[in-house]
């Protein structure tokens, strides 16, 4: 059979006995909201929490902070919501939550959004500092943000690596927050609790959550998104509370059980844009790193045009230690409280570390970023087709596959 991945802008493909795969994981996608617009005004008719019109006044000056093109596009929710808010007799700018990403160009903003009239925060340089949460973490925003009157938030819900899942508090942090902050939150990776598709108790969620109750949001406008990209739900209101009704419709979605581990897992997030970088191609190995039997073989499809996204230190971290002494620095450094801000994000080199020491398994990353990967320990492919062939020199012809598509998202079991 052929199996067929979404890279960058284009494919890769690789012909394949059909007994060899285990399953081709591809999850369906439940009927999307046709009328946008109209289920918008029917949920802010039904808040979880207050209103819309219990929070914004007259003449009030509101924030709405929204995603970058990493992300769904969320034109069709955040026009109607900032004519909404407008029709309340208030003004309205528009914030992307970039975090630690690029800023977009004016050309990106044209075609994600429509418009280039947006504010863009840095996450160096001086910030707006609240103090720290109870995990340490300093709450430290972009400035940009304390001269509104009333901050909302406009995005998506779905799956995430660390967070558990997107959305509502992630707008704050990693959104529109510092380096140091986005730092020392993403160390808590390494801590007990952090899982995909969870929230109770994940130390992540928790710390982001504090984050942003400590920065304040007035309200929430999240849509749930299915896995090709529609909406299957819109929810309003509550920060946290909003926020969790969100979430637990998105596991509905999400949550894939798997039948039996293969001996070798090939993933993708999806192509464009969700591998326009090594930050978003390398989500796909958290659902990966479920599917894989011990001692098998990752094959990580990432085109990564725009690079390592902000991850570069990790080059050399990935030189110079083993996977195993990797983890362990982390963890000691975050111990001691000894986080140095040019680690962050530390989530490559985890998850990275994770493939080969944890299931002690072969990652072979079919990337743009081949030059950069081969003084790793991961090993470099130019295409799918050779990747497959260094895995089955180790596995055999007759290895069992998992062709996991869109793994950004699913939550396996």
């Amino acid at each position: 059979m052929e199996l067929r991945f979404a890279y960058g802008h284009g494919e890769q493909v690789v012909e394949v006995a059909d007994e060899r795969v285990v399953e081709e994981m591809r999850l369906p996608s439940p009927e999307g909201i046709e009328d946008v617009p109209a289920a918008l005004e029917a949920t802010l008719a039904d808040p979880i929490g207050a209103g819309l019109e219990d929070v914004v006044r007259s003449g009030d000056r509101v924030a709405v902070m929204t995603v970058d093109f990493t992300r769904p596009n969320p034109s069709p929710m955040l026009w109607p919501l900032i004519e909404r808010i407008e029709g309340l007799g208030a003004s309205v700018e528009i914030i992307i939550g970039l975090g630690n990403h690029r800023p977009m160009t004016a050309a990106e903003l044209e075609e994600f959004i429509g418009t280039t009239a947006v504010l863009q925060p840095d996450s160096r340089g001086t910030q707006w500092q609240l103090g720290q949460t109870s995990r340490g973490t300093p709450i430290e925003v972009s400035p940009l943000v304390r001269a509104f009157d009333k901050r909302v938030v406009c995005g998506f819900i779905e799956p995430s690596y660390i967070a558990g899942f997107s959305g509502g508090r992630k707008m704050i942090l990693p959104g529109i927050s510092s380096y140091e902050s986005i730092t020392h939150n993403h160390f808590l990776i390494l801590t007990e609790g952090r899982k995909l598709g969870v929230l109770d108790g994940n130390p992540v969620h928790e710390d982001m959550t504090e984050a942003a109750l400590a920065v304040g949001v007035d309200f929430i406008c999240d849509a749930v998104v299915n896995p090709d990209d529609s909406y299957a739900a819109i929810v309003c209101g509550d920060l946290v509370q909003a926020h969790r009704a969100g979430a637990t419709r998105s596991r509905e979605i999400y949550e894939h059980t798997v039948r039996d581990k293969a001996d070798i897992v090939i993933c993708t997030s999806g192509g464009w844009p969700y591998d326009i970088d090594m930050v978003q191609a390398k989500k796909t190995l958290v659902p990966a790193l479920e599917c894989v039997r011990e001692g098998g073989a990752v094959i990580l499809l990432g085109e990564c045009e725009d690079g390592w996204g902000g991850e570069e230190p990790f080059r050399r971290l990935l030189e110079g230690e083993d996977p195993q002494a990797i983890i362990a620095e982390m963890r000691r450094r975050l111990a001691d409280g000894d986080v140095e801000w040019h680690w962050a994000p530390c989530s490559t080199g985890f998850l990275f570390s994770s493939v080969v020491h944890e299931k002690k398994a072969q990652l072979i990353v079919v990337s743009g970023l081949a030059a950069d990967i081969e003084p790793t320990f991961a090993e470099a492919a130019p295409d799918l087709a050779t990747a497959l062939g260094m895995a089955e020199e180790r596995l055999g012809p007759d290895a069992s596959i998992i062709a996991l598509h869109d793994g950004r998202r699913v939550i396996c079991r």
